[in-house]
């Protein structure tokens, strides 16, 4: 189980990598991990059979390597009369105990280790901590080290230091990844008053019942004020295999815990469904408000082009030499696609962007990526739908009924003619039949004019309305212009509409995948350790530090007024 925190750090990053890629998290998301404890007691030794693993922590002068000696009843450890501060790692354990599994990165020139053939702490490991307020950056860095390392912090003050604050806020930053021991040390200057407080600090951190001893270090103890054979006691019960396992695990939960706070803040950056409802709906309103924008914008643009379709020439002299009516030469339409034209196309799509992201708080990158290449695609294509629809528009120009008058009309042009010249030959020949009988019956010059001008009002009267009838052709250009920058944009809203769409489903998977990390991870009971034991626990406090740290602000005052040495 002790691997646990450090396999899930792993996956994480790799969750947080594919985020990453993605563009939902920052670049830098991932280095907020390595920040997480994911080392345990146990990762030093080979054998799950491993002893108490107790660190003494403190600040310069509070006796914490005087209190070891008295541990080990012999000089194992300089004290502070040999030495202002301690800068290196003393360990005292037993000889039957092998710590053969220290981490590469461990400083091996700082540590001494002391063995014992003490049967009574044969199940307990110390370990003589740096003075973490020296002035030397080392020593902090030596105790972070070591930290995650602990199954117990033996925290120790003395009346005049149990305020320091470097050791406070240390202690408030790992309080929940450790079991917690304390005692304030030189006892015989202290005051009850001052213990209290301590206890109030150390309530309002989560520790509501804290184990704490008081123990006088002089070199002639007073057996009132010293509580050193219980604290002895306690350690030597607490070094119980179950406890130890116990423990081990509380740990591991409370590291996993840490990885899962520093984690979860990523997935607010992944919205939620209602936030791309809304993502869906603003983006239909600005598409239809911006298209219409650009469709005003290129009306002008439009009208000029149309123009070059305006059949060249008079109606009749070109009917006249029998030629079909030929529109003059005119651009591709693909030149109407211009830099003026996808920039707007292109600052349209950007600006929902960026304040949709500022809007509904999500990351404009995401965004971006699932947008560009189907907006990239739609985009290329502008040019060959705008000359689809206006050779369509040109093919079929006017709408329907137009078109069939306009055909009607062209029929009756060859059909009333020729109505009109059998009719003349009817009579001609009628004529010419009777004449042989009557003289008077032969047709004179007035019957060949009358034929004349009828020949030509059957052809002439429906080819002028039916070259009134012509449908525009620049206006069938203009329409084509019209639908076919309609098309253009509907495909870009489109392709949007479902980049948009996939980009839920992409948010919704890395949900998915980021609760399946933390779906087979239980917490850690403590229910079954002694009472004495859950008391070196802190409770899951929210908003314990800033609690804690007011709590000392605000008694302040009445401990300046308690003795102290």
């Amino acid at each position: 189980m002790s691997e646990l925190p450090a396999a899930q750090q792993l996956a994480l990053e790799n969750w947080a990598g594919n985020a990453i890629k993605a563009g939902w998290l920052p670049n830098d998301a991932a280095e907020s991990l390595q920040d997480a404890v994911v080392a345990s007691p146990s990762h030093l030794f080979e054998t799950s059979n491993r002893p108490l693993v107790v660190g003494l922590f403190g600040g310069t002068g509070v006796g914490k390597s005087t209190l070891l000696n008295r541990f080990a009843g012999e000089a194992i450890a300089r004290a502070s009369a040999e030495r202002p501060t301690s800068r290196d790692i003393t360990v005292y354990v037993h000889r039957s105990i092998s710590v053969d599994k220290l981490p590469d990165n461990f400083p091996m020139h700082k540590m001494r280790t002391a063995l014992h053939s003490n049967a009574e702490l044969k199940h307990v490991m110390f370990i003589d901590m740096p003075d973490f307020d020296s002035v030397e950056t080392a020593n902090r860095e030596l105790v972070d080290t070591w930290l995650p390392h602990l199954d117990v912090v033996l925290y120790v003050v003395s009346p005049d230091r149990y305020r320091d604050d470097q050791g406070w806020r240390l202690l408030l930053e790992h309080v929940t990844q450790h079991a917690w021991l304390f005692v304030m040390n030189h006892w015989d200057r202290g005051d009850p008053r001052q213990l209290e407080d301590f206890r109030a600090q150390l309530a309002a951190a989560g520790l509501h019942d804290p184990v704490l001893f008081h123990t006088d270090s002089s070199s002639q103890p007073n057996k009132d004020a010293d509580q050193f054979n219980a604290l002895h006691t306690f350690i030597q019960n607490a070094a119980d295999h179950s406890i130890i396992s116990s423990l081990e695990e509380l740990g591991v939960v409370a590291r996993l815990k840490s990885l899962r706070d520093l984690s979860e803040p990523w997935l607010t950056q992944l919205g939620s469904e209602s936030t791309f409802k809304t993502l869906a709906k603003q983006w239909d309103s600005h598409w239809d408000s911006h298209g219409n924008l650009i469709k005003d914008s290129q009306a002008f643009k439009f009208k000029q082009y149309a123009e070059n379709f305006t059949e060249p020439g008079g109606f009749w002299f070109k009917r006249l030499r029998g030629e079909m009516a030929q529109s003059k030469e005119t651009p591709p339409a693909d030149t109407l696609v211009d830099e003026a034209l996808l920039a707007r196309l292109d600052n349209g799509v950007a600006d929902f962007i960026h304040q949709q992201a500022q809007t509904l708080n999500l990351p404009s990158a995401a965004i971006k990526q699932r947008v560009a290449e189907p907006y990239a695609l739609a985009r290329r294509d502008i040019a060959t739908t705008l000359s689809t629809q206006v050779e369509k528009s040109l093919a079929l120009p006017g709408n329907a009924f137009h078109r069939w008058v306009h055909k009607l009309l062209g029929f009756l042009t060859i059909i009333l003619p020729l109505a009109s010249m059998a009719w003349i030959g009817y009579r001609v020949v009628n004529a010419f039949v009777e004449g042989g009988s009557n003289p008077a019956a032969y047709l004179g010059s007035s019957f060949t004019i009358n034929a004349a001008l009828l020949v030509a009002l059957a052809w002439g009267l429906p080819a002028f309305l039916q070259a009134k009838t012509r449908p525009s052709q620049v206006q069938a250009a203009l329409r084509g212009l019209n639908l076919g920058l309609d098309a253009a944009l509907l495909q870009i809203k489109n392709a949007n509409t479902q980049a948009l769409t996939d980009l839920a489903q992409q948010s919704s998977q890395l949900s998915a995948e980021y609760s399946e990390l933390w779906q087979n991870i239980a917490g850690a009971n403590s229910d079954n350790l002694p009472d004495p034991v859950r008391r070196m626990l802190a409770d899951e406090v929210s908003g314990s530090v800033q609690r804690a740290l007011d709590v000392r602000a605000n008694t302040h005052n009445s401990t300046d007024k308690a003795p102290v040495s």
